[in-house]
C-alpha cells in the first residue's frame, strides 16, 4: 500500500514539475505554449515594458509584484500571467521566452468597416485589392486602379452648382465605365479626312421668313424617327447616317416608305475602306455604301451589335445575293426592298443655311467633338462646362460623335433676363438620356465643332429605276407621272431637285442617272 502511495506521489510531483518548466526554455508549459500564436499589440502599446524592469528579470511562478505600468493600468511579467492570457505585458512573450509574434493584420478599412486580405471593392469604374504592404508587412492597404470613370460625381454637383444653362445626371447605363470606354463604345465616328472637308457646300437660297423655333417633328409629323439606342458599340456613323436618311425618305415619299433603315447592314457589310465596325466609321463612305450597296430595313436587318460590341459577319455579302437572299432577321420566306441613295451633299456652316436646309429638306446629319461632360446632360442648352480639365481637347482624334439635328429654337433665362439659341438635336443613346433621347446645343457659335460639318442628301430626283412590288401604296406612289425624261439640265440645289415633280420609273433597267440624284429599289429574292 505505501509503494503505491509513494509511486502515486511521484508521478504527480513529477507532472507539476513538467508542467512548469524552467524559466528561458523555448517551451513555455502547455498552456503557454498554445500561446504562441498570440498577436503582437499594436505600436502604441507595443513596449518594451518587462524589459524596463530594474533587475531586467521576467519572475517564475505568480508574482504580484512582478508588474509594470501600462496606459492606466497595469501588466505582469510572471509566468502565471499565461494562465489568464490577459495580464501579460504585451513583449512578455517576445522577451521573456523569446517566441516572435505575429504580425497584426487588421485588414483594409473603407467606410468604417474592416476587409481581408485580396478582398476586391468595386468603386465606379476602378476596383480596389486589399493587400499586404511590401514596404510595410505588418500592415495593409488598398491598392487601387485609376482609372478616369465615364460618371463623375464631382463633376455632375459643380454643373448643377453653376449658371451654365442645363443640368447634369448620373445615368446607370454609363455607371462603372471609364471615359476611355464611353469613347470607345458610345460614339464610333472618325473625324473626316482633309478632302472631306475642303468639299464645298452646296449654294442655296435663303427663306427669309424662317422661324424662331423649328421641329421637324411636328412639321412632319409622323415621318421623324424615334431615337434608338447604339449600345456598346461605337456606330454613331452608322446610326445617324441610316437615321438621317430614313427620315428623308418618309419626307419625299409623303411616309409611304417609311422603314427605318439597318444600321447593323451598315456596320456588317460596310467593312472595307476604312470602316471600323463597332470601333468607327467614316461619314463619307457610309453614304457611299448607301449609293453603291443599297440599305436595308431595320426588320429586314435587325441591330444585335449593342449587345456584344461586335459588328458580326455580313449576311448580304454581294449585291448579287443580296437580291436573291432572304432577310437576316431568322424568318422563313421574309424579303424586303433595298433602297440605293443619292450622293449626299454638304451645308454650308452658316447657321441660316442650315437652318434653312433643316426647314426645306428635313434633318441633316452633324459631327460634333464631344467633352467629358457630355454623357452626363440631363436637360437644358448644352455647352462645355469646363468644370474638370480638358481630357478629351479638339487636337485629339477621339471623341468624334455623328448626330441628327432636327430643328432649332431660343431659351429664355427669367432670372438672367438672357435668351440662348439652341440647336435641337437627336442622339442615339436610348430615350432615358438626355431629354428622351434628345438634347439641345448652342447654336451659332460652332459648339463642340458641331456647325463645321454638315451633311445631307436627298432620295428623288428624274430618272428613278425602281424594281416593283406587290405593295399597292408603295406602287402608287412610285408609278406617278414624272418630269420629261430628257430634262438632264437639273439644279444640284436640292430644293430644286424637290420641286422636280414627284419620282418618275424608268422601265429600262440599264438606264443611269447622270446629272440628277436617284433612288433604286428592288426587292430582295424577286
Amino acid at each position: 500500500m505505501e509503494r503505491v502511495v509513494s509511486k502515486f506521489l511521484l508521478v504527480c510531483v513529477t507532472t507539476i514539475l513538467v508542467s512548469i518548466p524552467a524559466l528561458g526554455d523555448e517551451r513555455v508549459g502547455l498552456k503557454l505554449s498554445r500561446s504562441k500564436r498570440f498577436i503582437e499589440m499594436d505600436d502604441d502599446v507595443r513596449g518594451p515594458y518587462c524589459a524596463t524592469r530594474r533587475d531586467g528579470q521576467c519572475c517564475p511562478g505568480r508574482d504580484d509584484t512582478c508588474t509594470v505600468p501600462i496606459l492606466d493600468s497595469t501588466c505582469y511579467c510572471d509566468i502565471f500571467c499565461n494562465e489568464t492570457a490577459s495580464d501579460c505585458c504585451p513583449d512578455f512573450f517576445s522577451f521573456c521566452h523569446g517566441i516572435k509574434p505575429e504580425p497584426i493584420r487588421r485588414g483594409c478599412q473603407r467606410a468604417g468597416q474592416e476587409y481581408p486580405t485580396n478582398f476586391v471593392l468595386t468603386d465606379n469604374c476602378n476596383t480596389c485589392t486589399c493587400i499586404v504592404d511590401p514596404t510595410f508587412p505588418d500592415q495593409q492597404r488598398w491598392n487601387c486602379t485609376k482609372h478616369v470613370c465615364l460618371i463623375q460625381t464631382k463633376m455632375i454637383g459643380q454643373v448643377n452648382s453653376h449658371d451654365s444653362g442645363w443640368r447634369a445626371d448620373n445615368y446607370s447605363a454609363f455607371w462603372g465605365m471609364t471615359l476611355d470606354e464611353g469613347v470607345r463604345y458610345r460614339l464610333g465616328t472618325i473625324p473626316p479626312d482633309m478632302a472631306v472637308r475642303k468639299m464645298k457646300p452646296v449654294r442655296v437660297q435663303i427663306d427669309p421668313d424662317l422661324p424662331d423655333e423649328f421641329d421637324s417633328r411636328e412639321r412632319w409629323q409622323g415621318r421623324i424617327h424615334p431615337v434608338r439606342d447604339q449600345g456598346n458599340c461605337g456606330a454613331s456613323w452608322a446610326f445617324s447616317t441610316v437615321a438621317t436618311a430614313a427620315d428623308r425618305l418618309s419626307i419625299e415619299s409623303d411616309g409611304i416608305l417609311h422603314d427605318e433603315l439597318s444600321p447593323q447592314h451598315l456596320l456588317s457589310c460596310n467593312t472595307a475602306r476604312g470602316q471600323l465596325g463597332c470601333e468607327g466609321g467614316y461619314l463619307d463612305k457610309a453614304w457611299w455604301f448607301l449609293r453603291k450597296k443599297g440599305i436595308v430595313s431595320d426588320g429586314c436587318y435587325p441591330y444585335v451589335s449593342g449587345s456584344d460590341s461586335e459588328a458580326g459577319m455580313c449576311m448580304l455579302k454581294t449585291k448579287k445575293n443580296a437580291n436573291t437572299a432572304p432577310c437576316p432577321n431568322g424568318q422563313a420566306n421574309s424579303t424586303g426592298r433595298i433602297l440605293y441613295s443619292t450622293p449626299p451633299y454638304r451645308i454650308s456652316s452658316d447657321e441660316k443655311d442650315i437652318m434653312n436646309e433643316i426647314y426645306k429638306n428635313g434633318p441633316v446629319q452633324a459631327i460634333m467633338k464631344v467633352k467629358e461632360d457630355f454623357f452626363i446632360y440631363k436637360s437644358g442648352v448644352y455647352q462645355y462646362s469646363n468644370t474638370v480639365p480638358d481630357l478629351l481637347p479638339d487636337d485629339d482624334d477621339r471623341g468624334y460623335h455623328s448626330v441628327r439635328i432636327i430643328g432649332w429654337g431660343v431659351e429664355t433665362n427669367n432670372s438672367s433676363n438672357t435668351t440662348t439659341k439652341y440647336w435641337l438635336c437627336a442622339n442615339s443613346w436610348g430615350h432615358h438620356w438626355g431629354e428622351k433621347g434628345y438634347f439641345r446645343v448652342r447654336r451659332g457659335v460652332n459648339e463642340c465643332s458641331l456647325e463645321d460639318i454638315i451633311i445631307a442628301s436627298c432620295w428623288s430626283g428624274p430618272g428613278v429605276e425602281r424594281v416593283v412590288h406587290s405593295d399597292a401604296r408603295a406602287n402608287e406612289y412610285i408609278n406617278q407621272p414624272g418630269p420629261s425624261e430628257q430634262n438632264e439640265g437639273i439644279s444640284q440645289t436640292p430644293s430644286d431637285l424637290r420641286s422636280a415633280g414627284p419620282i418618275s420609273v424608268l422601265r429600262n433597267k440599264r438606264r443611269r442617272c447622270k446629272n440628277g440624284r436617284c433612288v433604286v429599289v428592288k426587292w430582295m429574292g424577286r
